[in-house]
C-alpha cells in the first residue's frame, strides 16, 4: 500500500490486534491526533466540500437539511484515497473483518447546527438492519470539535442486535446506563473506531458561525453489495485482488449514497440565496446570447437603417 506517513507516531505504534480487542470489548477504540495535520488539510482542500457546483460534470457535495456531504470523495481528493488504502487501515480491518472486507461508504461532511442526530447503528442493509454482517466504522475529525461531537455507547454493540430496528429514541436510550453514554470532544486529526452494532449519534450544537467537519468511511466483510464508489484511476498506483475487493469492482453497489433523499428544496437559506443569484446572471447571460442569435447580419443592418444609426467604419475592401 503507501508509505506515507498520515498518522501520528502513537497511532502508528498501536498494532490492529490491539486496537480489535479493545473494540470487541467497549464498542470503540479512539485515540486524539492520530491523523497528521497535514493530511486533515489536504483532505479538505482537495474535497472542497463546501463549493456546490450546479449543473456541473465535475464531482460536487450536496447539501440537505443536516448539512453538507460529499460521498465520492475519492474522486477528487488523492489524500483521502491513499489514506483509506493505507497499510495501517488495511492491517485494523484485516484483524477485525478477516481476509476479505469492503469499503461500504465513505464521506466528508459537515453537520449543521440544530440537527438533532437520531441515536442509531450502522449495520443496516437498504435501511434494514443486518445482523449477518460484520462491520468496523471509522470517524475521523477534520476540525477541533468544541461541540456537537461524536457519542456512543460503551459496549451497546454487544445489546444492539436483540432490537429489529437500526434507530432509537432518546427515551429509548434512557435505558442504557447513562456511565456508558460516552463523549468524544477531541481536536482535528483525532480518530474514532467502532463497530458498526454500535448505538452512537452527533450531539446536537446551536453554534452558528461554527460546523463539525468529519471523515466517515464503513467497512463490511461482506464484499457482495456497498454504495457506488467513484475513484479517480490516476490516484490507484497499484492494484490487486485485495484492492479489488476493498472498492467493489465487478460486484453490485446497489446501496444508495446517504444522504438518499437530497433533493433541491433541500438546501439551506443561503445556497438557496446563491442559487438565485446564480440564476439571476445565467438568465442575463443567456437572455444576450440569444440575442446575438438572432440580431446578426442583415438584420443589424436593417434595424439601424430603420432607426437612422449610423454604421461604424467597417473595411469592406476585400483582395482578391
Amino acid at each position: 500500500m503507501h508509505k506515507k506517513p498520515f498518522f501520528t507516531e502513537k497511532f502508528e505504534n498501536t498494532n490492529g490486534i490491539e486496537i480489535k480487542n479493545i473494540i470487541d470489548e467497549n464498542s470503540y477504540f479512539s485515540m486524539e491526533s492520530a491523523i497528521n495535520t497535514e493530511t486533515v488539510k489536504n483532505i479538505l482542500s482537495e474535497v472542497d466540500l463546501f463549493n456546490l457546483n450546479f449543473n456541473s460534470n465535475d464531482i460536487t457535495p450536496v447539501h440537505t437539511d443536516t448539512g453538507y456531504f460529499a460521498s465520492s470523495g475519492m474522486a477528487r481528493s488523492e489524500t483521502l484515497y491513499n489514506l483509506l488504502t493505507s497499510n495501517k487501515i488495511f492491517d485494523i480491518c484485516r484483524e477485525y473483518l478477516g481476509k476479505e472486507f469492503r469499503l461500504k461508504c465513505h464521506r466528508v461532511y459537515s453537520t449543521d447546527p440544530f440537527t438533532r442526530g437520531t441515536w442509531h447503528t450502522d449495520n443496516k442493509d437498504h435501511g434494514k438492519v443486518n445482523t449477518s454482517v460484520k462491520g468496523i466504522v471509522f470517524l475521523i475529525y477534520l476540525n477541533d470539535i468544541i461541540d456537537g461531537e461524536f457519542q456512543a455507547i460503551k459496549k451497546s454493540h454487544k445489546k444492539s442486535h436483540a432490537y429489529n430496528f437500526s434507530n432509537f429514541d432518546e427515551d429509548f436510550i434512557k435505558n442504557f446506563n447513562k456511565d456508558d453514554v460516552t463523549s468524544f470532544k477531541y481536536p482535528a486529526g483525532s480518530i474514532i473506531i467502532f463497530d458498526s452494532r454500535t448505538i452512537h449519534r452527533a450531539k446536537p450544537y446551536f453554534k452558528f458561525l461554527w460546523k463539525r467537519k468529519s471523515l466517515f468511511f464503513q467497512i463490511d466483510n461482506d464484499i457482495d453489495d456497498g454504495e457506488k464508489i467513484i475513484v479517480n484511476t490516476s490516484f490507484i498506483k497499484k492494484f490487486d485482488k485485495e484492492i479489488g475487493n476493498f472498492l467493489g469492482i465487478g460486484k453490485k453497489n446497489t446501496m444508495p449514497h446517504e444522504p438518499y433523499n437530497n433533493k433541491i428544496k433541500n438546501l439551506g437559506l443561503i445556497n438557496i440565496f446563491k442559487l438565485q443569484i446564480k440564476l439571476f446572471h445565467a438568465t442575463i447571460f443567456r437572455t444576450i446570447t440569444l440575442g446575438k442569435f438572432i440580431f446578426t447580419g442583415d438584420m443589424k443592418r436593417k434595424i439601424k437603417s430603420v432607426l437612422k444609426i449610423k454604421r461604424g467604419n467597417y473595411n469592406t475592401k476585400f483582395k482578391k
